[in-house]
């Protein structure tokens, strides 16, 4: 869109918003834990996480009932040693069939866990995404654009995804974690309590490993810092896509695209940190436990020495029981160490998330207390407006004054209602930023908006959306048919509605030649339209939405002569008995303007009709006195180059 003029100060502004204090993420997460977070975002399904989690808490027991019975086994083997035959066969099965069923009741317990936690997950997964998008609805779309295309989509797509994963694998497993410990344990201790702490000091040397390494500070701080800039290299990137054109026309790379260079450097090096930190610990702590039986040993061997007839019988039993089992710890304190991990990264992705739903949506007026304006006349006055205070949410002055550089100084402009204004000026001048504070994408820091004399912050926003069709120059349009591209401006159109609005529009005729014409669906293989078609398209919905108001920014910034004619027969359609607010760099498009008011650093320098700012010799006479050499320079050197070719 063409109202984020003043880029440097939106983006210092989007990344001042993600500390909002007004965040109602940042709120939930002070009083409640992450876990009791993400767990809520299940709702009524939560009691599905909470059976999954005791259905994998008896998977948990389950395993370690092969454990009993291959120790009853020994037992009986070692009571009748050298003389097998007095072994009782059917007793010997039975042992062997409880270890079948603990290894069944095991698997079978836990896909149940995992059926219900599933179950949970998805739907949580539905609801939050929802919430984020209908939370996205109410935020201002100034702050919308400053978030960035590719950071919205990678909190929906991965921090929601990584929300969706821990439901569904990382609690169940978490209930199973702490349990195995347990049992364990009660295990290491019922049969040799000296074996039981030989055991405990390997799993306290392989957690001390771990409780060092997440410990750090420095760390935790670059994996947030690590996601941070995946974040702003998908920004960047997509940015660099899309301007490929211009990159590929002055022969430039990757390397010069500044910003893009910058993300990827930081990423790069972030990476390599985080990577060479879980390479460093995950040996550490698996070279621990999964060498258990080493703390085992030499206890095996001190205990056992001068042992004979039966004792030795008893502590055989013991020993081989335990060089048996303990090797099962290290199944347990790997699920725990990559608990741990994910303990970390959901809570930067809840960070992620609560970037979104902490920015302050559009303070609504209360019910009851919302003004519907009787007439549409727009009039903005005495307005200040900077983009350094909308960044920081405020919705007011600071010590009397706006925080941060002026976009709009004390501007103050009157439409009659059926009349057009057109805001001409220089880049930066803030005339997009006049369109944006009509349609509400931020709130003004001083004066006001008015429609119909009511002020734009008392109409409820679905009603001051009702009134406006907005029509920019750059335009999006969904993978749909054209015929529902079109219609989405108004859903219950009926199919000669939407053909008459393009008709007026001047896309019919594309239409019509496009494979299957209204039917044919937009990015479909080898269907592409130009930047005037699509323009076309975009001015057909506003015809079709037929709203009092019209604001157009920039609307034919970049098409050719040909489209921009067709542009304007579809802007005559569109603009007739309208209040338009149109904002233009091509002044031959203004001529016919109501009025025109000539904007310079935040401030309205001239403001009349065509005819009378020419006579008055200011700005806008110095700005129609370039534009019309321009126009001649080109013209004459066509005639020169003519006389060159004759």
């Amino acid at each position: 869109m063409a109202y984020n003029e003043p880029g440097a100060a939106q983006d210092a502004g989007a990344e001042k918003s993600q500390s909002c204090p007004g965040s109602t993420g940042g709120q939930a997460t002070s009083r409640q834990s992450w876990a009791a977070r993400v767990i809520g975002f299940t709702g009524g399904g939560r009691w599905l996480i909470y059976l999954s989690m005791a259905l994998s808490v008896l998977s948990s027991a389950c395993t370690f009932v092969p454990f009993v019975a291959v120790y009853l086994v020994v037992a009986d083997v070692i009571a009748v040693y050298p003389d097998f035959s007095a072994l009782d066969a059917a007793r010997m099965a039975g042992f062997g069939w409880m270890a079948v069923a603990g290894v069944v009741a095991n698997i079978g317990l836990y896909l149940a866990a995992l059926l219900c936690a599933h179950s949970a997950a998805f739907d949580a997964e539905y609801h939050l995404k929802l919430q984020i998008v209908e939370h996205l609805a109410r935020v201002p779309l100034g702050r919308l654009e400053a978030l960035g295309t590719g950071r919205v989509g990678k909190i929906m797509d991965e921090s929601v995804g990584a929300i969706e994963g821990y439901l569904a694998h990382s609690l169940p497993d978490t209930a199973a974690a702490f349990t195995a410990p347990v049992a364990i344990v009660v295990l290491l201790f019922v049969f040799d309590w000296r074996f039981g702490l030989a055991a405990v000091a390997c799993v306290v040397a392989a957690f001390g490993v771990e409780a060092a390494g997440f410990s750090n500070k420095a760390i935790t701080e670059k994996m947030r810092r690590h996601l941070v800039n995946q974040e702003r290299m998908s920004n960047a990137t997509v940015e660099y896509v899309r301007g490929m054109p211009v990159v590929k026309t002055f022969g430039q790379t990757a390397e010069s695209f500044g910003r893009l260079s910058e993300a990827v450097r930081a990423y790069t090096d972030l990476a390599l940190d985080v990577a060479l930190f879980w390479q460093s610990l995950m040996p550490a702590f698996t070279a621990i436990i999964n060498n258990a039986y080493l703390f085992i040993l030499p206890v095996g061997i001190a205990l056992g020495a001068g042992l004979d007839g039966e004792s030795f019988r008893a502590f055989a039993l013991d020993f081989i029981f335990y060089l048996l089992f303990v090797p099962s710890i290290a199944g347990a304190l790997n699920k725990m160490m990559y608990i741990s991990e994910d303990s970390m990264i959901i809570t930067a992705q809840l960070a992620r998330i609560d970037e979104v739903l902490g920015i302050e949506p559009v303070p609504a007026p209360r019910a009851g207390e919302a003004r519907v304006p009787e007439r549409y006349d727009v009039e903005l006055d005495d307005v200040c407006f900077s983009y350094g205070a909308a960044g920081e949410g405020s919705a007011g002055e600071k010590d009397g004054a706006p925080a941060g550089p002026l976009a709009l100084d004390h501007v103050s402009l009157a439409v009659p209602a059926g009349t057009t204004l057109a805001i001409v000026g220089p880049s930066g001048a803030g005339k997009s930023t006049v369109a944006s504070l009509v349609a509400r994408f931020w709130d003004v820091d001083a004066g006001a908006v008015r429609i119909g004399g009511v002020d734009v912050r008392d109409i409820d926003p679905d009603d001051l959306m009702g009134c406006m069709s907005l029509v920019f120059q750059d335009v999006h349009l969904f993978r749909a048919s054209l015929l529902e591209n079109i219609r989405m401006a108004r859903p219950d159109a009926t199919r000669e509605e939407v053909v008459e609005a393009a008709r007026a529009a001047q896309a019919d005729a594309f239409i019509r030649a496009l494979p299957q014409g209204y039917d044919t669906v937009f990015g479909s293989a080898g269907v592409h339209l130009s930047g005037g078609e699509a323009q076309r398209v975009s001015i057909a919905r506003a015809i079709l939405a037929d709203r009092p108001i019209v604001v157009l920014d920039e609307a034919t910034a970049f098409s050719d002569p040909e489209n921009e004619h067709l542009i304007q027969l579809a802007f005559e359609r569109l603009m007739a008995g309208k209040t338009v607010i149109m904002i233009a760099h091509r002044l031959s498009t203004v001529v016919g303007a109501d009025q025109i008011a000539v904007v310079d650093g935040g401030r309205v320098a001239e403001r009349g009709r065509h005819e009378g700012l020419l006579a008055a010799r200011g700005a806008y006479a110095r700005m129609w006195a370039r534009y019309t050499q321009a126009l001649s320079w080109g013209i004459e050197s066509n005639a020169s180059n003519d006389k060159e070719v004759a």
